[in-house]
């Protein structure tokens, strides 16, 4: 009986181990078909042709990796169960994992594999991955997660726990001493490091920049640092960023660059209380220029800011678009995630403190390559063909409502999870995280050339999310506030009208501040000159920023029948455009303008300037028309010439171009004398050029500072006969406090009879009060009564002629002077090229364009 019992259990236990056997078998082959799927995909990638910059989305990912060998590497390491992390709070988040995994689109079987443990988690790779994690947020009632990572375990972010106790007693230190006072704005950043330190206390620490921040905001602008040297200080020289000294020893990586994106990525943990938080690098504070504005833009008003960023967008979080620069994608043609890899590798092989680990850096790319290589899913159509790369170094955060904390929370413990389990690079990160969100891009953002605009990603409700900004904004371009939003709208005006600080003649350097204001249309837009012979020699002795406001629709031309007006085409120099509304013009611009270290004020591109929906001219018209129902009422303002009805059908297409041109002037003026009141100066001179202007020759300024008067013009006296009724129009350069007549001429026109212009003049020009004052007499008779006093410089002075680009049939171009100017004192003398250059009008069009 014995013997028999004892026999049953032996073949139970045999049963038992059989099964076993059985089922472990059993998830081996599942693992082993799972692993071969991908080793096909693959081989299949390894064999095609290496990619470009412009190849398409489905060709990038056939070519992830390298070589097999590495494919085959890369694949069973992440392959591999991650026991190293097991510190952290596997066990608290399987549930959380599976509903996460659903708003995501992850198959069923992948979901089902993963919530039973059956899927392996990717193996981290960073050299501090064992290091515990310490933002445990398993005390809290709704704790942050880290819900759109793909690292080994989902962790929870909070400070909960032994190990998050030193940024505890951190939190509640700051909370003590700031909550109350800096509730409605935080701007903070990190300075570990002896480098920044020093400088932070130097008595060349920002200058001009603090002292408008600090009239504004107070010292709500705080700096964590090390005080490697005990300095013990804790404001920053200008008494502009509180100090909160942190002992590296008590955080948890070697790496400080490690710890700053602690401090960096999940605003909430340290400044709960606060509504606003913004992160600032603080290399972005350094100038090399001593105590003078950062030269990167950067804002003096940080709400001002929030409201042209998030406030203007409805999002939580607002980042700025990667530009393309050698620095962030190398040579590449294009900013995309490959690229931008590439480019932080090579760096760190010339330059190894780019990372703490190259090769993390390497398998992090590759990773995320082949996990976004399902075209048919929307995060890797996302990854691919949006290409969301941020530069990190400012972030706009929204606290102030339940829903935007909990993303911009769970948005920055996905990212800190990436970055415990990867590389310390936040930027290479990013575009997975976001990938990962389960956010997509606005379908209003969903057009053609998206990587030149503000981006927005809506969430599956519609609701706005987070902001890219357009990375022709980015502060290598060195106007990153002035650009990140329209100007003139009604929230910038009232919020510079509450804000704004006495305005000065100038910044505490000796160079004048000179406002360079172009408006015309695109076609006839002359650029390439002005950046060699204008802004560049006069950035030596002075401090530039270039507003240019041009149409790209074609007007009428006054004289469109002179054979040429109508084949004008832009500077050749200028890229063509790929898009519509020419976005990619404006970032050019930016971009050529800021390499010469001066600064855009504004661009606007534009189909065409409204003037139908100018109050002042509907209501000009309309009395017009009462007056002459039978005429174009817009050939009598401003000019007037009505010698027979040909000629006054052409004046009312000049008065229409006329009325444009100034008008865009006056927008842009606005715009400057906005950014005069925000950032609290004044310019010294404000030059206002036409389109076509062509500089022949370097400009220099101190013809200008070395003379009296208030306004200057060219001579342009070396004509016969000369009109003493007329000055110059061509190009106007006022000191600032004659500008404001020239930056709103349109409502200086508007408000006047031009009938009274026409009364001074002799009756042979006015055939019998058929034709009116032109528009340099305009200008000649407003001057004279604001008497205002005129300096006149020879040509060479002011070394440019009005001119234009004709294309030929076979698409070369013909420079010609449009309208030529020349002095008898100080005439302009031409070099080989220019003197090369033909007068327009005597030119035989007809021969040179070969019409029969």
């Amino acid at each position: 009986m014995k013997i028999r019992k004892m026999k049953k259990r032996k073949m139970k236990k045999i049963e038992l181990i059989l099964l076993g056997m059985l089922l472990l078998l059993f998830l081996t082959i599942i693992l082993n078909i799972s692993i071969a799927l991908d080793l096909k995909i693959v081989s299949a990638n390894i064999i095609k042709a290496p990619d470009k910059d412009s190849m398409s989305m489905k060709n990038q990912r056939q070519h992830v990796f390298s070589s097999r060998e590495a494919h085959f590497d890369l694949l069973q390491k992440q392959r591999l169960y991650d026991y190293s992390s097991s510190s952290s709070n596997h066990s608290e988040s399987k549930e959380h994992d599976m509903k996460s995994m659903v708003s995501r689109n992850v198959s069923t079987p992948t979901l089902l594999r993963q919530a039973v443990g059956l899927e392996p988690r990717i193996q981290c790779h960073s050299p501090e991955k064992n290091v515990p994690w310490i933002l445990d947020g398993t005390c809290m009632k709704d704790p942050h997660r880290s819900i759109f990572s793909s690292a080994s375990y989902k962790r929870s972010c909070g400070l909960c726990g032994n190990d998050a106790e030193y940024l505890r007693e951190l939190q509640e230190d700051i909370a003590k001493k700031f909550a109350k006072k800096c509730k409605e704005l935080v701007v903070y950043g990190a300075a570990l490091g002896s480098k920044y330190e020093q400088w932070m206390r130097s008595s060349n620490f920002l200058g001009d920049h603090s002292i408008k921040v600090v009239r504004r905001h107070g010292t709500c602008f705080f700096q964590f640092v090390t005080d490697v040297d005990h300095t013990g200080d804790l404001l920053s020289s200008d008494g502009s960023q509180r100090l909160i000294v942190i002992d590296p020893s008590r955080m948890p990586y070697k790496n400080n660059r490690r710890n700053t994106k602690i401090l960096k990525l999940n605003p909430g943990l340290l400044f709960p209380w606060a509504d606003r938080v913004i992160w600032q690098d603080a290399k972005l504070l350094q100038s090399n220029h001593g105590n003078m504005p950062s030269p990167r833009g950067l804002p003096s008003d940080y709400l001002l800011h929030f409201n042209r960023t998030v406030g203007r967008y409805g999002v939580c979080s607002s980042y700025m678009g990667l530009p393309p620069d050698k620095a962030s994608v190398g040579d590449s043609s294009t900013v995309s995630f490959k690229a931008h890899c590439d480019a932080i590798i090579a760096s760190a092989e010339k330059r190894p403190t780019v990372s703490d680990d190259l090769e993390t850096l390497r398998l992090q790319c590759q990773h995320y390559e082949e996990m976004h290589s399902n075209e048919a899913l929307q995060s890797s159509q996302l990854f691919y063909n949006q290409h969301p790369l941020v530069d990190t170094a400012f972030i706009v955060y929204d606290m102030r409502d339940s829903t935007c904390r909990k993303f911009n929370g769970d948005f920055g413990c996905s990212w800190l999870n990436e970055i415990h389990c990867f590389s310390d690079r936040d930027q290479i990160s990013f575009p997975h995280v976001l990938a990962s969100s389960g956010l997509r891009l606005s379908p209003h953002m969903q057009v053609s050339g998206q990587e030149y605009r503000d981006r927005i990603y809506i969430n599956e409700n519609q609701r706005p999310m987070l902001h890219i900004a357009k990375r022709g904004c980015h502060w290598y371009y060195r106007s990153f506030s002035q650009c990140v939003a329209s100007s003139n709208t009604h929230i910038d005006e009232e919020m510079i009208k509450d804000n704004e600080t006495t305005p000065t003649t100038t910044t505490t350097s000796t160079k004048p501040r000179v406002a360079v204001i172009v408006a015309g249309t695109l076609n006839r837009f002359i650029f390439d000159s002005a950046l060699k012979n204008l802004i560049k020699p006069m950035k030596k002795r002075a401090s530039v920023d270039y507003y240019v406001s041009l149409s790209t629709a074609r007007m009428k031309a006054y004289r469109s029948d002179s054979g040429y007006t109508d084949r004008l085409q832009p500077d050749p120099t200028l890229p063509s455009s790929s898009v519509e509304d020419f976005v990619d013009i404006e970032e050019y611009i930016r971009t050529k303008i800021a390499s010469l270290a001066s600064s855009v004020g504004a661009v606007n591109l534009q189909k065409s300037v409204d003037i139908d929906s100018e109050p002042m001219l509907i209501a000009r018209r309309e009395r017009a028309l009462e007056e002459n129902p039978d005429e174009d009422p817009d050939s009598r303002f401003p000019i007037i010439d009505n010698r027979n009805a040909a000629i006054s059908q052409r004046t009312a297409n000049a008065n229409r171009n006329l009325l444009r041109l100034h008008l865009a002037i006056q927008s842009l003026w606005k715009t400057a004398t906005n950014w005069e009141k925000e950032e609290g100066f004044k310019y010294d001179y404000v030059m206002f050029l036409r389109d076509d202007s062509l500089w022949l020759k370097e400009f220099d300024i101190r013809n200008l500072v070395a003379k009296g008067g208030d306004i200057f013009i060219p001579a342009c006296d070396a004509r016969d006969p000369p009109q003493p009724s007329e000055i110059n129009d061509h190009i106007l350069i006022s000191r600032r406090d004659t500008a404001d007549v020239f930056g709103n001429y349109y409502s200086e026109l508007s408000k006047r009879d031009v009938k009274a212009c026409m009364k001074l003049l002799p009756d042979d020009l006015t055939k019998g009060g058929k034709r009116g004052c032109n528009s340099e007499m305009l200008l000649k008779w407003i001057v004279d009564e604001r008497n205002i006093t005129v300096t006149k410089l020879g040509q060479s002075k002011i070394p440019f002629q009005r001119s234009a680009n004709v294309k030929l049939p076979d698409g070369s171009n013909v420079p010609c002077f449009h309208k030529f100017c020349q002095s008898r004192k100080h005439p302009l003398t031409f070099t080989n090229e220019s003197n090369a250059i033909k007068i327009c009008k005597q030119i035989d069009w007809k021969k040179v364009l070969d019409i029969k």
